[in-house]
Protein backbone atom coordinates (compact mmCIF):
# COMPACT_ATOMS: atom_id res chain seq x y z
CA UNK A 1 0.00 0.00 0.00
CA UNK A 2 1.68 3.11 -1.03
CA UNK A 3 2.37 6.19 1.37
CA UNK A 4 -0.53 8.20 -0.67
CA UNK A 5 -3.26 5.52 0.46
CA UNK A 6 -2.11 5.48 4.14
CA UNK A 7 -2.91 9.57 4.07
CA UNK A 8 -6.55 8.69 2.67
CA UNK A 9 -7.80 9.35 6.14
CA UNK A 10 -6.48 12.75 5.98
CA UNK A 11 -6.54 14.72 2.55
CA UNK A 12 -9.82 12.70 1.66
CA UNK A 13 -11.65 14.47 4.94
CA UNK A 14 -10.44 17.91 4.22
CA UNK A 15 -10.97 17.50 0.26
CA UNK A 16 -14.71 17.04 1.01
CA UNK A 17 -14.58 20.12 3.60
CA UNK A 18 -13.02 22.32 1.18
CA UNK A 19 -15.59 21.36 -1.08
CA UNK A 20 -18.52 21.14 1.02
CA UNK A 21 -17.60 24.54 2.46
CA UNK A 22 -16.43 26.07 -1.03
CA UNK A 23 -19.96 25.17 -2.81
CA UNK A 24 -22.06 26.51 0.16
CA UNK A 25 -19.79 30.26 0.41
CA UNK A 26 -19.95 30.17 -3.47
CA UNK A 27 -23.08 31.79 -3.59
CA UNK A 28 -21.58 34.93 -1.87
CA UNK A 29 -18.65 35.50 -4.16
CA UNK A 30 -20.59 38.80 -5.86
CA UNK A 31 -21.98 40.18 -2.54
CA UNK A 32 -21.49 43.91 -2.34
CA UNK A 33 -19.48 45.24 0.92
CA UNK A 34 -22.62 47.06 2.68
CA UNK A 35 -23.98 47.83 6.47
CA UNK A 36 -20.80 48.20 8.65
CA UNK A 37 -18.33 47.59 5.48
CA UNK A 38 -19.80 51.30 4.37
CA UNK A 39 -17.72 52.73 7.80
CA UNK A 40 -15.29 50.38 8.06
CA UNK A 41 -13.92 49.98 4.56
CA UNK A 42 -15.70 52.07 1.88
CA UNK A 43 -15.68 55.17 3.85
CA UNK A 44 -12.48 54.66 6.13
CA UNK A 45 -9.46 56.25 3.84
CA UNK A 46 -7.04 54.86 6.12
CA UNK A 47 -7.22 51.16 5.09
CA UNK A 48 -7.32 52.67 1.11
CA UNK A 49 -3.73 51.85 1.53
CA UNK A 50 -0.96 50.16 2.86
CA UNK A 51 1.49 53.22 4.82
CA UNK A 52 3.37 53.75 7.90
CA UNK A 53 0.81 56.72 8.55
CA UNK A 54 -2.05 53.85 8.20
CA UNK A 55 -0.06 51.05 10.18
CA UNK A 56 0.25 53.81 13.12
CA UNK A 57 -3.86 54.47 13.03
CA UNK A 58 -4.56 50.85 13.10
CA UNK A 59 -2.80 50.41 16.11
CA UNK A 60 -3.52 53.90 17.95
CA UNK A 61 -7.49 53.71 17.14
CA UNK A 62 -10.39 52.23 17.48
CA UNK A 63 -12.70 50.91 14.44
CA UNK A 64 -14.62 53.56 13.55
CA UNK A 65 -12.29 56.47 14.44
CA UNK A 66 -11.56 56.64 10.44
CA UNK A 67 -14.21 57.79 9.38
CA UNK A 68 -14.99 60.23 12.76
CA UNK A 69 -16.67 57.93 14.88
CA UNK A 70 -15.90 56.42 18.54
CA UNK A 71 -16.13 52.49 19.18
CA UNK A 72 -15.48 50.02 22.21
CA UNK A 73 -13.44 47.69 19.36
CA UNK A 74 -10.16 48.09 19.27
CA UNK A 75 -9.26 45.28 16.00
CA UNK A 76 -5.78 46.36 13.98
CA UNK A 77 -5.20 43.11 12.18
CA UNK A 78 -8.54 43.32 11.04
CA UNK A 79 -7.79 46.16 9.16
CA UNK A 80 -4.64 45.24 7.76
CA UNK A 81 -6.19 42.29 6.06
CA UNK A 82 -9.21 45.06 5.25
CA UNK A 83 -6.17 47.31 3.70
CA UNK A 84 -4.69 44.14 1.91
CA UNK A 85 -8.07 43.58 0.32
CA UNK A 86 -8.25 46.87 -0.53
CA UNK A 87 -5.30 47.50 -2.31
CA UNK A 88 -5.99 44.17 -4.82
CA UNK A 89 -9.45 45.08 -5.30
CA UNK A 90 -10.82 48.22 -4.15
CA UNK A 91 -14.16 47.52 -3.11
CA UNK A 92 -15.11 44.86 -5.82
CA UNK A 93 -16.36 42.00 -4.09
CA UNK A 94 -15.09 39.12 -5.17
CA UNK A 95 -11.51 39.12 -3.44
CA UNK A 96 -13.09 39.80 -0.09
CA UNK A 97 -15.52 37.15 -0.06
CA UNK A 98 -12.55 34.59 -1.15
CA UNK A 99 -10.47 35.99 1.59
CA UNK A 100 -12.77 35.17 4.38
CA UNK A 101 -14.09 32.50 2.55
CA UNK A 102 -10.77 30.83 2.18
CA UNK A 103 -10.27 31.90 6.07
CA UNK A 104 -12.82 29.63 7.11
CA UNK A 105 -12.26 26.33 5.55
CA UNK A 106 -9.10 26.87 6.72
CA UNK A 107 -10.79 27.06 10.39
CA UNK A 108 -12.68 23.74 9.64
CA UNK A 109 -9.66 22.00 8.29
CA UNK A 110 -7.80 23.01 12.08
CA UNK A 111 -10.86 21.97 13.57
CA UNK A 112 -10.07 18.94 12.08
CA UNK A 113 -6.84 18.21 13.05
CA UNK A 114 -7.19 19.71 16.26
CA UNK A 115 -9.88 17.30 17.45
CA UNK A 116 -8.34 13.78 15.28
CA UNK A 117 -5.55 14.36 17.47
CA UNK A 118 -7.88 14.07 20.71
CA UNK A 119 -8.03 10.57 22.54
CA UNK A 120 -10.82 10.02 22.75
CA UNK A 121 -10.97 6.14 23.88
CA UNK A 122 -11.93 5.00 20.97
CA UNK A 123 -10.69 3.18 17.01
CA UNK A 124 -8.35 5.78 15.12
CA UNK A 125 -11.22 5.72 12.16
CA UNK A 126 -14.06 6.55 15.13
CA UNK A 127 -11.81 9.20 15.91
CA UNK A 128 -11.22 10.57 12.41
CA UNK A 129 -14.91 10.24 11.92
CA UNK A 130 -15.75 12.36 15.01
CA UNK A 131 -13.27 14.99 14.18
CA UNK A 132 -14.84 15.27 10.27
CA UNK A 133 -18.26 15.21 11.65
CA UNK A 134 -17.73 18.09 13.70
CA UNK A 135 -15.32 20.19 10.64
CA UNK A 136 -17.70 19.44 8.64
CA UNK A 137 -20.75 20.88 10.45
CA UNK A 138 -19.01 23.83 11.60
CA UNK A 139 -18.04 24.55 7.73
CA UNK A 140 -21.85 24.49 6.31
CA UNK A 141 -24.13 25.14 9.35
CA UNK A 142 -26.12 28.37 8.32
CA UNK A 143 -25.42 30.49 11.51
CA UNK A 144 -21.71 30.69 10.20
CA UNK A 145 -22.74 33.32 7.19
CA UNK A 146 -23.30 36.08 9.53
CA UNK A 147 -19.59 35.85 10.54
CA UNK A 148 -18.63 34.44 6.84
CA UNK A 149 -20.51 36.59 4.29
CA UNK A 150 -20.58 39.75 5.89
CA UNK A 151 -17.19 41.26 5.36
CA UNK A 152 -16.92 43.48 8.48
CA UNK A 153 -17.68 40.05 10.49
CA UNK A 154 -14.48 38.88 9.49
CA UNK A 155 -13.09 38.98 13.51
CA UNK A 156 -14.73 36.09 14.35
CA UNK A 157 -12.80 33.88 11.81
CA UNK A 158 -9.76 35.53 12.46
CA UNK A 159 -9.87 35.35 16.20
CA UNK A 160 -10.91 31.71 15.98
CA UNK A 161 -8.18 30.70 13.02
CA UNK A 162 -4.99 32.38 15.52
CA UNK A 163 -6.94 30.83 18.35
CA UNK A 164 -6.95 27.31 16.44
CA UNK A 165 -3.50 27.39 15.61
CA UNK A 166 -2.26 29.02 19.15
CA UNK A 167 -3.29 25.56 20.32
CA UNK A 168 -2.37 23.59 18.05
CA UNK A 169 1.20 24.83 18.56
CA UNK A 170 0.66 25.04 22.50
CA UNK A 171 0.06 20.98 22.22
CA UNK A 172 3.93 20.98 21.36
CA UNK A 173 7.17 21.12 23.07
CA UNK A 174 9.69 23.45 22.67
CA UNK A 175 10.76 27.19 23.05
CA UNK A 176 10.04 27.54 18.89
CA UNK A 177 6.52 26.74 19.13
CA UNK A 178 5.83 28.44 22.69
CA UNK A 179 7.29 31.70 20.50
CA UNK A 180 4.60 30.57 17.81
CA UNK A 181 1.97 29.74 20.37
CA UNK A 182 2.48 32.95 21.74
CA UNK A 183 2.68 34.86 18.75
CA UNK A 184 -0.90 33.59 17.63
CA UNK A 185 -2.69 34.64 20.40
CA UNK A 186 -1.22 38.14 20.18
CA UNK A 187 -2.41 38.16 16.39
CA UNK A 188 -6.24 36.83 17.83
CA UNK A 189 -6.24 39.50 20.66
CA UNK A 190 -5.37 42.22 17.26
CA UNK A 191 -8.03 40.60 15.25
CA UNK A 192 -11.04 40.50 18.16
CA UNK A 193 -11.05 41.29 21.67
CA UNK A 194 -12.69 37.41 22.66
CA UNK A 195 -9.59 36.29 22.29
CA UNK A 196 -9.06 37.24 25.88
CA UNK A 197 -10.75 33.57 26.57
CA UNK A 198 -7.98 31.58 24.67
CA UNK A 199 -5.99 30.71 28.02
CA UNK A 200 -8.88 29.52 29.62
CA UNK A 201 -9.91 27.43 26.51
CA UNK A 202 -6.27 25.95 26.63
CA UNK A 203 -6.62 25.24 30.18
CA UNK A 204 -9.59 22.92 29.92
CA UNK A 205 -8.08 21.56 26.63
CA UNK A 206 -4.93 20.65 29.45
CA UNK A 207 -7.23 19.12 31.94
CA UNK A 208 -9.04 17.50 29.55
CA UNK A 209 -6.48 15.58 27.44
CA UNK A 210 -2.98 16.35 28.04
CA UNK A 211 -3.22 15.85 32.29
CA UNK A 212 -3.10 12.40 33.72
CA UNK A 213 -3.54 13.48 37.37
CA UNK A 214 -6.44 14.20 39.28
CA UNK A 215 -9.03 17.07 37.97
CA UNK A 216 -7.86 20.18 40.81
CA UNK A 217 -4.42 18.42 40.45
CA UNK A 218 -4.66 19.00 36.80
CA UNK A 219 -5.94 22.81 37.18
CA UNK A 220 -2.79 23.77 39.40
CA UNK A 221 -0.54 22.07 36.46
CA UNK A 222 -2.19 23.86 33.56
CA UNK A 223 -2.14 27.06 35.34
CA UNK A 224 1.63 26.91 35.87
CA UNK A 225 2.17 25.76 31.98
CA UNK A 226 -0.22 28.43 30.68
CA UNK A 227 1.32 31.56 33.32
CA UNK A 228 2.51 32.83 29.64
CA UNK A 229 -0.88 32.93 27.75
CA UNK A 230 -2.67 34.53 30.66
CA UNK A 231 0.72 37.03 30.85
CA UNK A 232 -0.43 38.26 27.42
CA UNK A 233 -4.11 38.66 27.75
CA UNK A 234 -3.38 40.55 31.22
CA UNK A 235 -1.38 43.05 29.58
CA UNK A 236 -3.38 42.88 26.73
CA UNK A 237 -6.28 43.98 29.48
CA UNK A 238 -4.39 46.67 30.66
CA UNK A 239 -3.60 48.40 27.68
CA UNK A 240 -7.27 48.75 26.80
CA UNK A 241 -8.62 49.65 29.89
CA UNK A 242 -5.84 52.65 29.47
CA UNK A 243 -4.18 54.34 26.55
CA UNK A 244 -6.69 51.90 24.22
CA UNK A 245 -9.49 52.79 26.05
CA UNK A 246 -11.69 54.28 23.24
CA UNK A 247 -15.14 54.32 25.28
CA UNK A 248 -15.86 52.07 28.55
CA UNK A 249 -14.46 49.13 27.60
CA UNK A 250 -16.61 47.02 30.25
CA UNK A 251 -19.68 48.51 29.51
CA UNK A 252 -21.07 49.33 26.03
CA UNK A 253 -24.16 51.11 27.77
CA UNK A 254 -23.67 55.10 27.90
CA UNK A 255 -26.51 55.65 30.12
CA UNK A 256 -26.95 52.95 32.90
CA UNK A 257 -30.39 50.71 32.65
CA UNK A 258 -31.65 47.53 34.22
CA UNK A 259 -29.47 45.34 32.74
CA UNK A 260 -26.31 47.02 32.51
CA UNK A 261 -26.10 47.62 36.22
CA UNK A 262 -27.69 44.21 37.17
CA UNK A 263 -25.85 41.34 36.97
CA UNK A 264 -28.43 38.80 38.02
CA UNK A 265 -30.51 40.22 35.03
CA UNK A 266 -27.84 39.85 32.77
CA UNK A 267 -27.21 35.85 33.75
CA UNK A 268 -31.43 35.00 34.07
CA UNK A 269 -31.32 36.78 30.14
CA UNK A 270 -28.68 34.55 28.66
CA UNK A 271 -30.51 31.73 30.18
CA UNK A 272 -33.11 32.96 28.12
CA UNK A 273 -30.79 33.57 25.30
CA UNK A 274 -29.03 29.62 25.46
CA UNK A 275 -32.27 28.18 25.32
CA UNK A 276 -32.35 29.88 21.82
CA UNK A 277 -29.23 29.00 21.04
CA UNK A 278 -29.64 25.84 21.26
CA UNK A 279 -32.95 25.63 18.88
CA UNK A 280 -30.84 27.79 16.07
CA UNK A 281 -27.36 25.06 16.36
CA UNK A 282 -30.30 21.87 16.22
CA UNK A 283 -33.06 23.92 13.66
CA UNK A 284 -31.52 26.78 12.41
CA UNK A 285 -34.57 28.36 10.88
CA UNK A 286 -35.89 32.07 10.85
CA UNK A 287 -32.11 33.25 10.74
CA UNK A 288 -31.28 37.03 11.07
CA UNK A 289 -29.82 39.83 12.51
CA UNK A 290 -30.47 42.39 15.28
CA UNK A 291 -32.81 39.85 17.48
CA UNK A 292 -34.95 41.54 19.79
CA UNK A 293 -34.39 39.92 23.40
CA UNK A 294 -36.72 40.47 26.45
CA UNK A 295 -34.55 41.30 29.16
CA UNK A 296 -35.39 38.44 31.82
CA UNK A 297 -35.72 39.87 35.84
CA UNK A 298 -36.69 36.30 37.44
CA UNK A 299 -35.43 32.63 37.39
CA UNK A 300 -38.80 31.78 36.85
CA UNK A 301 -39.93 33.47 34.02
CA UNK A 302 -40.50 31.45 30.94
CA UNK A 303 -37.60 30.35 29.38
CA UNK A 304 -35.08 31.78 31.94
CA UNK A 305 -35.60 28.15 34.40
CA UNK A 306 -35.47 26.06 31.18
CA UNK A 307 -32.38 27.45 30.51
CA UNK A 308 -30.90 27.10 33.89
CA UNK A 309 -32.21 23.48 33.93
CA UNK A 310 -29.98 22.83 31.02
CA UNK A 311 -27.22 23.97 32.22
CA UNK A 312 -27.57 22.55 35.76
CA UNK A 313 -28.46 18.85 33.71
CA UNK A 314 -24.78 19.52 32.15
CA UNK A 315 -23.39 19.71 35.17
CA UNK A 316 -24.95 17.24 36.50
CA UNK A 317 -23.95 14.37 33.65
CA UNK A 318 -20.33 16.01 33.95
CA UNK A 319 -20.39 14.86 37.83
CA UNK A 320 -21.66 11.45 37.09
CA UNK A 321 -18.91 10.64 33.94
CA UNK A 322 -16.32 12.40 36.14
CA UNK A 323 -17.40 9.29 39.11
CA UNK A 324 -18.01 6.53 37.14
CA UNK A 325 -16.18 7.24 33.30
CA UNK A 326 -13.07 9.47 33.27
CA UNK A 327 -13.08 9.39 29.69
CA UNK A 328 -16.35 10.54 28.77
CA UNK A 329 -15.73 13.14 31.26
CA UNK A 330 -12.61 14.61 29.68
CA UNK A 331 -15.30 14.57 26.69
CA UNK A 332 -17.82 16.17 28.53
CA UNK A 333 -15.52 18.48 30.40
CA UNK A 334 -13.71 19.43 26.79
CA UNK A 335 -17.14 20.26 24.46
CA UNK A 336 -19.15 22.06 26.88
CA UNK A 337 -16.19 23.94 27.99
CA UNK A 338 -14.94 25.60 24.22
CA UNK A 339 -19.05 26.13 24.21
CA UNK A 340 -19.73 28.12 27.36
CA UNK A 341 -16.20 29.53 27.73
CA UNK A 342 -17.02 30.54 24.02
CA UNK A 343 -19.80 32.60 25.14
CA UNK A 344 -18.60 34.21 27.74
CA UNK A 345 -17.74 37.31 26.65
CA UNK A 346 -21.35 37.83 25.55
CA UNK A 347 -22.99 36.05 28.62
CA UNK A 348 -23.11 39.22 30.32
CA UNK A 349 -20.64 38.84 32.57
CA UNK A 350 -19.20 42.49 30.98
CA UNK A 351 -22.70 44.44 29.93
CA UNK A 352 -22.57 44.69 26.10
CA UNK A 353 -25.26 46.78 23.74
CA UNK A 354 -26.48 43.26 22.16
CA UNK A 355 -27.65 40.31 23.71
CA UNK A 356 -28.19 37.52 20.75
CA UNK A 357 -25.94 37.26 17.90
CA UNK A 358 -26.02 34.48 15.00
CA UNK A 359 -22.14 35.05 15.11
CA UNK A 360 -21.53 34.61 18.22
CA UNK A 361 -21.65 31.08 17.80
CA UNK A 362 -19.29 30.62 15.19
CA UNK A 363 -16.38 29.30 17.90
CA UNK A 364 -19.17 27.46 20.24
CA UNK A 365 -20.66 25.39 17.87
CA UNK A 366 -17.57 23.63 18.03
CA UNK A 367 -17.95 22.12 21.38
CA UNK A 368 -21.79 21.70 20.90
CA UNK A 369 -20.85 19.55 17.42
CA UNK A 370 -18.26 17.79 19.14
CA UNK A 371 -20.16 16.12 21.74
CA UNK A 372 -23.17 15.42 19.23
CA UNK A 373 -20.47 13.96 16.73
CA UNK A 374 -18.96 12.11 19.32
CA UNK A 375 -22.24 10.01 20.86
CA UNK A 376 -23.73 9.94 16.99
CA UNK A 377 -20.45 8.04 15.76
CA UNK A 378 -20.90 5.77 19.42
CA UNK A 379 -24.39 5.11 18.01
CA UNK A 380 -23.48 4.34 14.41
CA UNK A 381 -20.64 1.84 15.58
CA UNK A 382 -22.85 0.32 18.04
CA UNK A 383 -23.40 -2.94 16.20
CA UNK A 384 -25.43 -4.45 19.21
CA UNK A 385 -27.80 -2.08 19.71
CA UNK A 386 -31.48 -2.72 19.29
CA UNK A 387 -31.65 1.17 17.20
CA UNK A 388 -29.99 -0.30 14.56
CA UNK A 389 -30.64 -4.11 14.40
CA UNK A 390 -33.56 -3.68 11.78
CA UNK A 391 -31.60 -1.56 9.29
CA UNK A 392 -31.45 1.09 11.38
CA UNK A 393 -27.99 2.13 10.55
CA UNK A 394 -28.53 3.05 6.62
CA UNK A 395 -31.74 4.90 8.47
CA UNK A 396 -29.34 7.11 10.50
CA UNK A 397 -26.79 7.50 7.56
CA UNK A 398 -29.71 8.98 5.33
CA UNK A 399 -31.34 11.19 8.11
CA UNK A 400 -27.86 12.48 8.75
CA UNK A 401 -27.28 13.37 5.34
CA UNK A 402 -30.66 14.91 4.79
CA UNK A 403 -29.91 17.04 8.18
CA UNK A 404 -26.68 18.57 6.21
CA UNK A 405 -28.18 19.20 3.36
CA UNK A 406 -30.83 20.60 5.15
CA UNK A 407 -27.63 22.72 6.61
CA UNK A 408 -26.21 23.03 3.15
CA UNK A 409 -29.33 24.31 1.89
CA UNK A 410 -29.72 27.09 4.31
CA UNK A 411 -26.76 28.54 4.02
CA UNK A 412 -26.90 28.94 0.20
CA UNK A 413 -30.32 30.87 0.52
CA UNK A 414 -28.42 33.06 3.20
CA UNK A 415 -25.63 33.73 0.91
CA UNK A 416 -28.12 34.29 -1.76
CA UNK A 417 -29.84 37.00 0.60
CA UNK A 418 -27.03 38.75 1.95
CA UNK A 419 -25.87 40.09 -1.91
CA UNK A 420 -29.37 41.65 -1.66
CA UNK A 421 -29.39 44.55 0.89
CA UNK A 422 -33.30 45.56 0.29
CA UNK A 423 -34.41 41.74 0.56
CA UNK A 424 -32.15 41.23 3.58
CA UNK A 425 -33.30 44.14 5.51
CA UNK A 426 -36.83 43.49 4.76
CA UNK A 427 -36.54 40.15 5.59
CA UNK A 428 -34.96 41.19 9.01
CA UNK A 429 -38.25 43.78 9.62
CA UNK A 430 -40.00 40.60 9.06
CA UNK A 431 -38.96 39.68 12.63
CA UNK A 432 -38.10 43.30 13.77
CA UNK A 433 -40.24 45.11 12.61
CA UNK A 434 -39.47 47.96 15.51
CA UNK A 435 -36.23 47.93 14.83
CA UNK A 436 -34.27 51.37 14.58
CA UNK A 437 -31.19 50.22 12.74
CA UNK A 438 -32.54 48.21 10.17
CA UNK A 439 -35.22 50.42 9.10
CA UNK A 440 -32.72 53.33 9.02
CA UNK A 441 -30.07 50.76 7.31
CA UNK A 442 -33.07 49.85 4.86
CA UNK A 443 -33.83 53.60 4.34
CA UNK A 444 -29.97 54.40 3.43
CA UNK A 445 -29.84 50.58 0.77
CA UNK A 446 -32.95 53.36 -1.59
CA UNK A 447 -31.52 56.34 -0.83
CA UNK A 448 -28.15 55.06 -2.71
CA UNK A 449 -30.46 53.50 -5.21
CA UNK A 450 -31.83 56.83 -5.99
CA UNK A 451 -35.71 55.92 -4.47
CA UNK A 452 -35.81 59.16 -2.35
CA UNK A 453 -39.19 58.57 -1.51
CA UNK A 454 -38.95 55.18 0.48
CA UNK A 455 -36.16 56.24 1.98
CA UNK A 456 -38.07 59.12 3.46
CA UNK A 457 -41.09 56.40 4.99
CA UNK A 458 -37.82 54.14 6.42
CA UNK A 459 -35.94 56.74 8.05
CA UNK A 460 -39.55 57.84 9.78
CA UNK A 461 -40.05 54.68 10.71
CA UNK A 462 -36.81 54.52 11.86
CA UNK A 463 -37.73 57.39 14.15
CA UNK A 464 -41.13 56.46 15.49
CA UNK A 465 -39.03 53.26 16.90
CA UNK A 466 -37.29 55.14 19.54
CA UNK A 467 -34.24 57.73 20.21
CA UNK A 468 -31.61 55.45 19.97
CA UNK A 469 -29.53 56.30 17.08
CA UNK A 470 -29.10 59.64 15.83
CA UNK A 471 -28.35 58.33 12.12
CA UNK A 472 -32.04 58.58 10.65
CA UNK A 473 -32.46 62.15 12.63
CA UNK A 474 -29.54 63.45 10.25
CA UNK A 475 -30.46 61.03 6.90
CA UNK A 476 -34.28 62.37 7.09
CA UNK A 477 -32.71 65.85 7.80
CA UNK A 478 -30.55 65.75 4.45
CA UNK A 479 -33.60 64.79 2.93
CA UNK A 480 -35.58 68.13 3.66
CA UNK A 481 -32.71 70.14 3.69
CA UNK A 482 -32.39 69.35 -0.68
CA UNK A 483 -35.69 70.33 -0.48
CA UNK A 484 -35.60 73.92 0.89
CA UNK A 485 -36.74 72.88 4.47
CA UNK A 486 -34.11 73.92 5.91
CA UNK A 487 -36.09 74.86 9.38
CA UNK A 488 -36.99 71.01 9.40
CA UNK A 489 -33.77 70.11 8.70
CA UNK A 490 -32.01 72.48 11.31
CA UNK A 491 -34.62 70.54 13.82
CA UNK A 492 -33.45 67.46 12.67
CA UNK A 493 -30.05 68.06 13.08
CA UNK A 494 -29.85 69.42 16.66
CA UNK A 495 -31.86 66.60 17.79
CA UNK A 496 -29.61 63.92 16.33
CA UNK A 497 -26.50 65.95 18.08
CA UNK A 498 -28.56 65.93 21.25
CA UNK A 499 -28.45 61.95 20.73
CA UNK A 500 -25.17 61.32 20.05
CA UNK A 501 -22.94 64.31 20.52
CA UNK A 502 -20.43 63.00 19.12
CA UNK A 503 -21.98 62.31 15.99
CA UNK A 504 -20.13 64.22 13.99
CA UNK A 505 -22.46 64.35 10.17
CA UNK A 506 -25.11 66.76 11.36
CA UNK A 507 -22.17 69.54 12.60
CA UNK A 508 -21.51 69.66 8.91
CA UNK A 509 -24.55 70.59 7.95
CA UNK A 510 -25.35 72.75 10.07
CA UNK A 511 -22.13 75.00 9.42
CA UNK A 512 -23.17 74.87 5.68
CA UNK A 513 -26.57 76.05 6.58
CA UNK A 514 -25.02 78.81 8.87
CA UNK A 515 -22.38 79.96 6.48
CA UNK A 516 -25.48 80.25 3.65
CA UNK A 517 -27.32 82.38 6.11
CA UNK A 518 -24.60 84.35 6.49
CA UNK A 519 -24.17 83.17 10.05
CA UNK A 520 -20.21 83.11 10.29
CA UNK A 521 -20.20 83.03 14.29
CA UNK A 522 -22.56 79.99 14.27
CA UNK A 523 -21.26 78.35 11.22
CA UNK A 524 -18.03 78.42 13.16
CA UNK A 525 -19.06 77.04 16.86
CA UNK A 526 -19.96 73.97 14.69
CA UNK A 527 -16.43 73.71 12.78
CA UNK A 528 -15.18 74.07 16.41
CA UNK A 529 -17.04 70.99 17.22
CA UNK A 530 -15.82 68.93 14.09
CA UNK A 531 -12.37 69.56 15.32
CA UNK A 532 -12.77 68.33 18.42
CA UNK A 533 -14.75 64.84 17.04
CA UNK A 534 -12.47 64.21 13.94
CA UNK A 535 -9.21 66.21 15.13
CA UNK A 536 -7.34 64.59 11.66
CA UNK A 537 -9.47 65.59 9.13
CA UNK A 538 -8.35 68.29 6.48
CA UNK A 539 -11.21 68.98 5.12
CA UNK A 540 -12.33 70.30 8.47
CA UNK A 541 -9.84 72.76 9.07
CA UNK A 542 -10.07 73.82 5.41
CA UNK A 543 -13.48 74.83 5.72
CA UNK A 544 -12.97 76.41 8.97
CA UNK A 545 -10.34 78.41 6.96
CA UNK A 546 -12.98 79.55 4.70
CA UNK A 547 -15.05 80.60 7.40
CA UNK A 548 -12.51 82.40 9.69
CA UNK A 549 -11.40 84.36 6.57
CA UNK A 550 -14.89 85.12 5.86
CA UNK A 551 -14.53 86.39 9.46
CA UNK A 552 -11.79 88.63 8.71
CA UNK A 553 -9.53 86.15 11.06
CA UNK A 554 -6.79 85.63 9.11
CA UNK A 555 -4.67 84.61 11.89
CA UNK A 556 -6.86 82.19 13.00
CA UNK A 557 -7.38 81.02 9.21
CA UNK A 558 -3.86 80.94 9.11
CA UNK A 559 -3.06 78.27 11.91
CA UNK A 560 -6.16 76.21 10.19
CA UNK A 561 -4.39 75.59 7.01
CA UNK A 562 -1.25 74.38 9.11
CA UNK A 563 -3.36 72.01 10.85
CA UNK A 564 -4.94 70.66 7.52
CA UNK A 565 -1.66 69.94 6.09
CA UNK A 566 -0.49 68.22 8.70
CA UNK A 567 -2.81 65.66 7.83
CA UNK A 568 -2.79 66.59 4.52
CA UNK A 569 -1.34 63.17 3.22
CA UNK A 570 -4.90 61.28 3.74
CA UNK A 571 -6.63 63.62 0.97
CA UNK A 572 -4.45 65.01 -1.87
CA UNK A 573 -7.42 66.73 -3.32
CA UNK A 574 -7.94 69.06 -0.13
CA UNK A 575 -4.34 68.99 0.47
CA UNK A 576 -3.81 71.22 -2.79
CA UNK A 577 -6.71 73.46 -1.92
CA UNK A 578 -4.97 74.00 1.38
CA UNK A 579 -1.46 74.93 -0.28
CA UNK A 580 -3.48 77.02 -2.41
CA UNK A 581 -5.03 78.83 0.38
CA UNK A 582 -1.86 78.99 2.42
CA UNK A 583 -0.19 80.67 -0.59
CA UNK A 584 -3.10 83.78 -0.57
CA UNK A 585 -3.12 84.22 2.91
CA UNK A 586 0.86 84.71 3.18
CA UNK A 587 0.86 87.13 0.34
Amino acid sequence: MNKFALKKDIWLPIAVLMIAAGFVYFFNLNNKLFWDDSDWIINNIFVHEFSWTNIKFWFTHDVLAGVGLQSNYYRPFLFLTFALNYIVAGAQPLFWHLTSNFIHIANAILVFFLLRGLELGISKSQKTAVAFLTALIFSIHPLQTEAVTYISGRGDLLVVFFMLLSLLFFDKAGTKYLFLSLLSLILALLSRETAIIFPLLALVYYVSFRSEGRFIRSIKQGLIKLWPYFAVVFIYGILRLTVLNFQNTLNFYSAPNAYSENLLYRIFTFMHVLVDYFKLLLVPIGLHMERSMTVNTSLFQWPVWLGAGITAGILGIGYFFYKKNITYFRIWLFGWGVFFIGLGPVSGITPINALIYEHWLYLPMIGFWFIVSFYLIQIFDNRNALLLKIQGRTLLVIALAVYLLFFSFQSVKRNILWGKPVDFYKDILRYEPSSTRINNNLGNTYYNQGNIGEAEFYYRKAIESGDAFAQPYYNLGTILQSRGKIDEAVKLFDRAIEINPAFYYPYQNLAFIYAQRGDLTKAADNIEKLKMIIPNNPRVYYNSALVYLALNNREKALVDVQKGLEFSSSDPEIGKLLQDLASRLKK
